[in-house]
């Protein structure tokens, strides 16, 4: 019985000190984890301090004979706290990062967790049970029994167990050495190469390395992933604005990862016009929430475990791959913060931007690539490609069998016989919206020879209802008939003509559907971007501002002249904003002394933003040309406006600098 309870005794102590060292060194995941938990921020802090000591003082208890029946109880205590932790917020659905051991091993909590957990409380408590007067041999106590044979063994076996461990630190050391060496000389060849310095090829030719990542030019794998909200996000989703994308492969529980939470959040501000950024992820929402609120990111999407970084041979985090608009892979998987770096630079077209060096197999000769470096060649970002004529027109329309809003079949045979417009709609998709009206008075008064109109629309029936439109409308859930046309994202059409057969290409956005439905050409409708509006600068006056409010009535911001305004932009259906409103009513409801008045710039209709409940003034921006005016480039965001009119501050993006900004105590502004 001594020697079991030695040995629990001695297994709890190892789990606790990996626990509590660990956990010191990641306080800033620690403290993630315990509001991850539910704790307030005001507990949050010191609770993710004292664990750690906690834990290791256990570890400590647990080893002499003396305090060990007193560490057992620690222990007890603590992991008995773990598992109630952990139940309860399982039972609230909800599975935030454990952080059990810092950065060495962490994961969202699920049975697991609460098994393992529940384990080690069962050998704590059988320490505390049977060890009171006796808590089993002393860690040293065994060796006085030894013969001097026995003695001679176990004195060999330490200085083997010794003389391993330090090898095998010594060879960790010397590969980390190694690997430092090589980036240094890679970094000498990529400085000599940007300076037109021919680098010699070695004697004989390295064996070729390959490229990270799928083929550049491949068709990039499809996936359907869910969103933190619970909505399903798609790559053609993602490629529907036409921009290439950038897929960022990371991991909650990785620090270099979150090291590079901030750099996606100012891509994604400042890039957002030609560059698509989303944020591939796994775990829990809960997980990731508290990582990527503070920083502004809007695009995350959850893997189940690694199956979409293992379709891109993505095989660590941080990487990052681009997919170009037409759908293919535009670059080789980037590893490492600053590999990704240099690939949103070179995409976006930043001044300065290296291109990266990579090993290819090709012959090593001059003539391989001009340079005399034969084995490697730089890999410029592949030139766009010509739009080539639809090989599919003339072509018989795919199948179209679905419920109408009334649950009746409809079927596109149905309309043979009519030229057809098939429009792939979204009820919830802002650009649909924004063509409504336009529809509406199309259906109202068609063009001669106008085709017949059929949306194929997701969403629910009522969703659909309330659009209002009288063309028949079907359902399609899945997206699957869009993606049989070869649609990508909504708005967009087909022509089929009265034969059934193809007659257009698919036309993409609100001016190419109403071109195809007025007979016109589809390339010719869209209008040119309209030029980047100057962004202003602080004591620059402030652009004009004249909406309307809930009500109908214009509200015009130089009403607020005489007195310091904040112009917050909104969007009620923005999750970030969402997740803000209770700290903005509770600073409305408190303003602290000589915070600004407050001026809410949003989107959406006046019901939705009337139900938000705030008492500042609400006026409605739909196409948020207010905000691109301001220099904002997502929600929520927020500048200060002097009582003369003028630009007072930066655009703060986010919503602990926008509750800083308005004067909010730091402590209500960092817990969002």
């Amino acid at each position: 019985m001594d020697t079991v309870l030695l040995v629990a005794r001695l297994a709890l102590a190892a789990v606790f000190a990996v626990a509590g060292l660990t956990k010191l060194a990641d306080a800033k995941g620690g403290r993630a984890a315990m509001r991850g938990f539910g704790l307030p921020e005001r507990l949050a802090n010191p609770a993710a301090v004292l664990l750690p000591i906690a834990e290791l003082a256990v570890a400590v208890l647990l080893i002499p004979v003396a305090t060990a029946w007193y560490g057992a109880l620690g222990a007890l205590a603590l992991l008995l706290a773990f598992v109630a932790g952990i139940a309860w917020n399982l039972a609230q659905g909800k599975a935030p990062d454990c952080h059990c051991f810092g950065q060495l091993h962490s994961e969202p909590v699920g049975p697991s967790t609460l098994i393992r957990n529940g384990v080690l409380a069962a050998i704590a408590l059988f320490v505390v049970a049977t060890g009171f007067d006796d808590a089993g041999a002393s860690v040293l106590g065994w060796a006085d029994d030894l013969s001097t044979a026995g003695a001679v063994g176990v004195i060999a076996g330490i200085v083997l167990f010794a003389a391993v461990a330090a090898l095998g630190w010594a060879l960790a050391h010397l590969l980390g050495q190694n690997g430092r060496l090589l980036l240094r000389l890679d970094a000498l060849e990529q400085a000599m190469a940007d300076g037109g310095v021919a680098v010699p090829a070695p004697a004989p030719a390295a064996p070729a390395v390959p490229v990270p990542g799928l083929p550049v030019g491949s068709p990039a794998p499809a996936f359907r992933l869910s969103g933190l909200h619970g909505e399903t996000l798609t790559l053609d989703a993602l490629r529907a604005a036409g921009k290439p994308t950038l897929l960022v492969f990371s991991d909650p529980g990785c620090g270099p990862c979150n090291a590079l939470l901030p750099d996606l959040g100012r891509w994604e501000r400042d890039h957002g016009g030609v560059l698509t950024v989303a944020l591939v992820s796994r775990g829990a929402p809960e997980a990731n929430r508290a990582k990527v609120a503070e920083h502004g990111i809007g695009r995350v999407l959850l893997q189940e475990d690694r199956e979409v970084s293992r379709d891109y041979q993505a095989n660590g985090t941080p990487s990052a791959v681009v997919v170009l608009a037409d759908g293919t892979i535009g670059s080789p998987v980037a590893a490492g913060a600053e590999a990704i770096r240099q690939l949103v630079a070179r995409t976006v077209g930043a001044p300065g931007a290296a291109v990266p060096v990579v090993r290819q197999a090709v012959p090593n000769t001059a003539a391989a690539n001009g340079n005399g470096n034969g084995n490697r060649a730089a890999v410029p970002p592949p030139a766009p490609r010509p739009a080539a004529p639809d090989p599919n027109l003339g072509k018989p329309a795919p199948a179209i069998a679905l419920p109408d809003l009334d649950g009746k079949p409809v079927s596109l045979a149905d309309f043979k016989g009519d030229p057809t417009l098939v429009v792939f709609w979204n009820p919830g998709c802002g650009f649909c919206r924004r063509m409504v009206d336009d529809l509406k008075a199309w259906e109202a008064a068609p063009p001669p020879d106008a085709p017949k109109l059929l949306l194929v629309s997701s969403g629910t029936p009522e969703a659909n209802r309330d659009l209002g439109l009288a063309s028949p409308t079907v359902l399609d859930e899945g997206f699957a008939v869009g993606r049989a046309y070869g649609a990508s994202g909504t708005p967009s059409a087909v022509l089929v003509d009265a034969s059934g057969n193809l007659a257009s290409g698919v036309a993409v956005g609100s001016p190419g559907v109403l071109a195809l439905a007025r007979g016109e050409d589809p390339a010719l409708a869209a209008p040119p971007a309209p030029p980047e509006p100057v962004k202003p600068k602080i004591g620059d006056p402030a652009p004009a501002l004249k909406l309307p409010d809930l009500s109908g009535k214009q509200l015009d911001l130089k009403a607020h002249r005489g007195t310091k305004t904040m112009v917050l932009f909104w969007n009620p259906g923005c999750g970030f904003c969402s997740r803000m409103l209770d700290d903005l009513k509770a600073w409305e409801a408190k303003p602290p002394k000589g915070s600004p008045k407050l001026l809410v710039v949003s989107t959406g209709d006046a019901e939705t933003n009337k139900a938000m409940g705030l008492r500042s003034p609400v006026v409605l921006d739909e196409g948020f040309s207010a905000g691109r005016a301001f220099g904002a480039s997502g929600t929520p965001s927020a500048v200060l406006v002097d009582a003369k009119g003028n630009i007072a501050s930066e655009i703060a993006v986010g919503a602990p600098a926008v509750l800083a900004l308005a004067g909010a105590p730091q402590d209500q502004a960092a817990v969002v």
